[in-house]
């Protein structure tokens, strides 16, 4: 598995799925070496942030703080602008959209037969000196696309209508309500 970056839109930048739903964090392979950095859009600029720590797991107990049930952890990071880069290739998925269902040889945890693929979806960002929007293009993300892209690999790609698929949300369905159940009793 080979390295990627992560690209985070700050702006209310129209990065959507077909669905409308916005995406805000994506991974990209554009950059020379990725190397897990992180870079933020912000104003129709592109910046990498750099922790400037010296160890990964070095954690300074003011960073931390209470706010009701939560625990926040906050560090800080500094901005380098990175110039040149006129446009950058980013995908992302849609947690929001009901995934692709796909049936399965044999069973998965729960004795379900049914795998989920959320929708992904590509990006083109075009950045314009002087320019505080950054261009997004759509690239990809339909679903026809994608169940096309996954019969093609061998996979049997369920109908939404077919019953297995039916009984996979339901179950999943279930599944979830029984979790949040024992949750608000815990």
């Amino acid at each position: 598995m080979s390295l990627f970056d992560t690209v985070l839109l700050l702006d209310d930048t129209a990065a959507a799925c077909p669905h409308g739903h916005r995406l805000r964090s994506f991974q990209t392979k554009d950059f020379d070496d990725p190397s897990m950095s992180t870079y933020i859009v912000h104003e129709g600029r592109l910046y990498l942030a750099s922790s400037g720590r010296s160890g990964f797991y070095e954690h300074d107990a003011g960073e931390w703080r209470i706010e009701g049930e939560d625990a926040v952890h906050e560090d800080r990071y500094s901005l380098k602008q990175v110039v040149g880069r006129s446009v950058i290739r980013v995908y992302g998925r849609c947690d929001r959209c009901e995934p692709i269902l796909v049936r399965t040889d044999e069973a998965r945890p729960f004795g379900d037969f049914v795998s989920e693929y959320a929708l992904f979806v590509d990006f083109r960002l075009t950045f314009r000196p002087g320019e505080p929007v950054v261009s997004v293009e759509r690239l990809t993300g339909m679903r026809g696309d994608m169940r096309t892209d996954l019969r093609a690999r061998g996979l049997y790609v369920l109908a939404d209508d077919e019953p297995l698929a039916v009984a996979h949300r339901e179950l999943k369905r279930a599944r979830e309500a029984s979790a949040r159940l024992r949750d608000e009793h815990t």
